[in-house]
């Protein structure tokens, strides 16, 4: 891309400090600072060169330097210089931000630690389909080529949407009028390997722009496709349960007062994603009058999404102990007198072995339009008007094949098809119990299987299959907002922002299961689990639904032997740590159309609404705000500010559906709706703001910042009922309850919308020290506290819940979405980058960019020894380190970034609290290699997570390791050319 001014630039510091005020407050005439001396300002500022990794970095220094407040940049020329595919892994540099990471590849972020964050578009809200329900996109089907820089705004102004906690970022792209007059086009290729996946994937890029200074257009287009490696091992499922050990004295203390924790499933799983992506960008620029100047965008992506798992699974059914150990480790008293244990080698007695696969998928597509009137005449008045309409939709499905290794006379499941009564899988491993060994003392967590254990197709039997937590999501976003300035000429004062605002968001959800039709004897039903060996209950009529007893069951035994031609693969050893044994496994390629699997199966499937989880709501905010910027000088030493507020109404109508007892459906998570109701209310914030800059020298600036801040609540949070796990009570769980082992029990809940939720809300102070020692040298520290008044998070609670036949017997853990007791998060970030220009050659081309975050925080929960936990997703700690090297055609740059330990999630109550799940610390390592052998025209390979790093989720105990997850290395090998 051609930008104008290319030539090198140097800030004219003599002016630096009365131009900031200028620059910064937009006024036509302004105290202290002649016109002629602004101009040279601007222009310096104009000239640097955002081409290469030092131009870009000092690009990064300038923003920073005259903003309006505390806020961190990303330009052009950083984006893509790295492997990044999404915004996330380009924002991963940025002092404070945290990221997830979705199959390896960034998705979402948290800013100081916080995930919390408003993305702006240009300055507005826009619709993301990876979040229709939230402010905050899913950046994994944002491409970061379509972008010409991102700002991390950190402390509040009231010109720009509240929304977010911790902070704003504005993604903007590129504008006609910034390049050359003339045309501009680039085009860049790549290919990509993973190191897991071994398949080769292409990336195109395309630009095209046009600018006579009257009129310009620019389209972007980028289109990539990915299949990404992605192992899990440890718990496919997250259950976990304390078990009370009444028949052997493991521990040798002579009693049976101790308990067991441990996770109900363990399996190790290759899971593979397939991305294919594209993203549109069409920006117009149109001078229609000297005065008046028009600007339209339109913003297009597009992501289709599988992610396939297939591998194999052990537990315990349900049932008693089954770990034999001689190093069990004691972690804290029991109810019982005694204690409860882990253990991180085992030999487990595995009631059942399950060849599990599983596809899930995601089309999403979104639409975003900006018009926008910018009005700047001769007069002391400005202003723009803007309007923007967005769409978006995304639609998920799960699909998934349960088959058995396993007979299941282990746990007693049976089937009866009227030719008599045999385990569910015939040919099946048993009647005994599998010995499996486990450990989580290595590098991987691992399984064990005897010698050719799973090497025999004809003992697999499909035993179950289903199709849930299907969903399709629409949403829509009309803005209109309407923003004034009005310059004055005194000595402080020098001018006054105004605006109002309106927007309406609409938000449709439809949660639906596949049912298919059933009879067996004289009941029919529409089945979900469509499981061979469950029944619809007593079909021999002698009182009791007991298969054991004879009552038939449904479905049929589906034999892998069986099945049709490409449906199964046999699977070598299951990726890194897996069990180096091959398994044969139904291919999650073939289960992507749910409909068309479930149908090949059992006919007659159809759609069928969970109403807990369908919702409809209507979101309306007016906004009014205003801001006074000044600048000028206390005594010897220069300054600028703002000081403003925001005034918010926030209107909510939402529909939520009420729920019965019955259920529509046999064997199935959908509820019974009886009836629906509109629920309204609404809420005002008032967020006063104030921004101080304070110019101590030519080279350093002290910063204060000041605001309050709230984010509008998650939509899917809001709305939506109950939903009630169930699974079979087995013989253990059975003779506890007193009921037959096949009845399926509630087990857990989960409440899908709190409408009585308080948003999140905030006070933040900001506090910075930047001295800017030369064009390319920056040192500073920041300090920040936020005071959390209001926020949301997970909560487990104890609910009595039906079974399926409609008893409440017991209370099970339900989770639920609740305000928290507020708190606060408050540390500090230290920034150093400099390019080494001053050393001799060759070494005169090294530079480095290095950042420390510290965000402590606190919430209500407390793990099981009545410790505080940290607000979820949260790190304490994160650091970011580049080092770069340019000198001539030849660029180079290393990146780390850091994250140290997360709170995940929160699991059952145990102790004095709950079992906290941690993600363990993370350091990724990224690297990038370039060279321009002709002017407009360069090759360069990049290589994401260097040293294969990965996820590691630990429950309360460090070396207590349940689940990782394993992500690839990523070559990229590309070419870029401009003309």
């Amino acid at each position: 891309m051609n930008i104008k001014n290319r030539r090198p630039a140097t800030l004219n510091r003599s002016l630096t400090a009365k131009a900031i005020a200028a620059i910064i407050c937009g006024s036509t005439s302004f105290a202290g600072v002649a016109a002629d001396q602004v101009q040279t300002a601007n222009d310096d500022i104009e000239t640097i060169e955002v081409r290469g990794i030092a131009a870009s970095n000092k690009q990064d220094i300038n923003n920073k330097r005259f903003s309006t407040g505390v806020m961190d940049s990303i330009t052009a020329e950083d984006i893509g210089k790295l492997p990044d595919v999404t915004i996330a892994d380009t924002l991963q540099r940025i002092p404070g931000i945290q990221i997830r990471r979705s199959a390896g590849e960034g998705s979402t972020i948290n800013v100081r630690g916080m995930p919390q964050v408003t993305t702006l578009l240009n300055g507005e809200q826009f619709l993301s389909a990876g979040s229709i329900t939230t402010l905050q996109p899913d950046f994994t089907d944002v491409p970061a080529a379509l972008l010409s820089g991102i700002d991390v705004l950190k402390s509040p102004q009231a010109d720009t949407l509240a929304g977010g906690i911790s902070g704003t970022l504005d993604l903007k792209t590129r504008r006609p009028f910034d390049l050359d007059q003339g045309t501009t086009f680039s085009l860049t290729g790549e290919a990509t390997r993973g190191s897991l996946s071994e398949q080769t994937d292409p990336k195109l890029v395309a630009f095209a722009g046009y600018n006579n200074d009257k009129f310009g257009i620019i389209v972007t287009a980028a289109y990539d496709e990915s299949t990404l490696a992605n192992y899990r091992n440890g718990t496919i499922l997250t259950s976990s349960e304390v078990q009370n050990e009444t028949d052997r004295d493991f521990n040798g203390d002579g009693d049976f007062n101790d308990s067991f924790y441990s996770q109900r499933f363990y399996g190790v799983m290759d899971r593979e994603t397939e991305r294919d992506r594209l993203g549109l960008n069409t920006t117009i620029q149109y001078q229609i009058a000297d005065t008046l100047t028009f600007t339209g965008d339109l913003f297009y992506t597009k992501m289709d999404d599988a992610d396939r798992k297939q591998g194999v699974m052990v537990d315990n059914a349900r049932g008693s102990i089954w770990a034999y150990s001689d190093n069990f480790i004691p972690r804290l008293d029991n109810e019982q007198g005694g204690q409860i244990y882990t253990v991180n080698e085992a030999d487990l007695k595995v009631r059942r072995v399950s060849a599990y696969s599983e596809s899930l998928t995601n089309d999403r597509e979104s639409t975003n339009a900006s018009f926008l009137f910018e009005y700047q005449g001769d007069g002391p008045l400005s202003g723009e008007f803007r309007y923007i309409h967005g769409e978006a939709e995304r639609s998920h499905t799960e699909n998934v094949a349960h088959g058995f290794l396993t007979s299941g006379a282990q746990h007693g499941l049976l089937k009866n098809h009227g030719d008599g009564i045999t385990p569910v899988n015939p040919n099946g491993y048993g009647p005994e119990e599998v010995d499996v060994s486990f450990s989580r003392s290595g590098e991987y967590l691992s399984l064990g299987f005897a010698e050719g254990f799973g090497n025999d197709i004809s003992q697999y039997n499909l035993v179950s299959t289903y199709s849930e937590n299907n969903f399709e999501e629409e949403a829509s976003l009309d803005v209109a907002r309407i923003d004034g300035h009005y310059a004055f000429e005194t000595d402080h004062l020098q001018n006054f922002d105004f605006g109002l605002r309106a927007s309406k968001r609409d938000v449709e959800r439809e949660t639906y299961i596949l049912v298919a039709p059933f009879t067996t004897g004289n009941i029919s039903a529409d089945v979900m689990w469509k499981d061979s060996g469950a029944s619809l209950g007593d079909t021999n009529g002698d009182g009791e639904n007991s298969v054991a007893g004879g009552d038939l069951t449904l479905g049929k035994t589906n034999f892998f032997s069986d099945m049709p031609d490409g449906w199964v693969n046999q699977v070598n050893g299951l990726g890194p740590g897996g069990t180096g044994h091959s398994f044969y496994l139904v291919d999650p390629k073939v289960m992507d159309d749910p409909m068309a699997f479930q149908n090949a199966i059992y006919p007659g499937n159809k759609r069928l609404a969970n109403p807990s989880r369908t919702y409809q709501v209507k979101e309306q905010t007016q906004t009014a705000y205003f801001k006074a910027n000044f600048a000028g000088e206390l005594g010897d030493l220069s300054y600028t500010a703002n000081i403003g507020a925001q005034y918010i109404k926030t209107e909510l109508d939402m529909l939520q559906n009420q729920l019965g007892s019955e259920r529509p459906c046999s064997l199935c998570t959908a509820s019974e709706k009886t009836g629906e109701k509109w629920l309204s209310r609404d809420y005002s914030d008032f967020l006063p703001s104030m921004n101080f800059n304070l110019n101590v020298t030519d080279d350093v600036i002290l910063r204060a910042g000041y605001g309050k801040t709230m984010t509008t609540l998650d939509i899917g949070k809001l709305a939506g009922g109950v939903s009630v796990g169930r699974t079979r009570a087995g013989d253990v769980l059975a003779a506890e309850l007193g009921v037959s082992p096949d009845l399926l029990v509630a087990v857990q809940g989960r409440q899908n919308g709190n409408p009585d939720l308080e948003p999140w809300r905030a006070t933040n102070y900001n506090l910075s020290a930047e001295w800017y020692f030369n064009d390319s040298g920056l040192l500073s520290i920041s300090a920040f506290l936020m005071d959390i008044e209001s926020f949301v998070e997970n909560g487990i609670v104890m609910q009595g819940l039906p079974d399926i036949d409609g008893v409440i017997r017991r209370e099970v853990p339900v989770t639920t979405e609740v305000n928290g007791q507020g708190g606060d998060i408050k540390g500090f970030e230290v920034v150093y980058q400099q390019a080494f220009d001053f050393l001799p050659a060759p070494f005169d081309g090294l530079g480095t960019s290095v950042n420390f975050t510290y965000a402590p925080s606190d919430s209500a929960n407390v793990d099981v020894y009545g410790e505080s936990l940290p607000i979820q997703d949260n790190s304490e700690k994160s650091a970011n380190a580049v080092l770069w090297y340019e000198k001539g055609p030849l660029q180079l740059r290393l990146a780390a970034n850091y994250r140290s330990d997360r709170l995940d999630s929160l699991s059952s109550p145990m102790g004095e609290g709950v079992v906290p799940f941690w993600t363990d610390s993370t350091l990724y390592f990224d690297m990038y290699a370039g060279y321009e052998f002709a002017e407009d025209m360069s090759i360069y390979t990049s290589v994401s997570n260097l040293t294969e790093e990965k996820e590691d989720i630990y429950a309360q105990w460090s070396d207590h390791v349940i689940t990782q997850n394993i992500f690839e290395r990523r070559i990229t090998f590309g070419i870029r050319t401009r003309f």
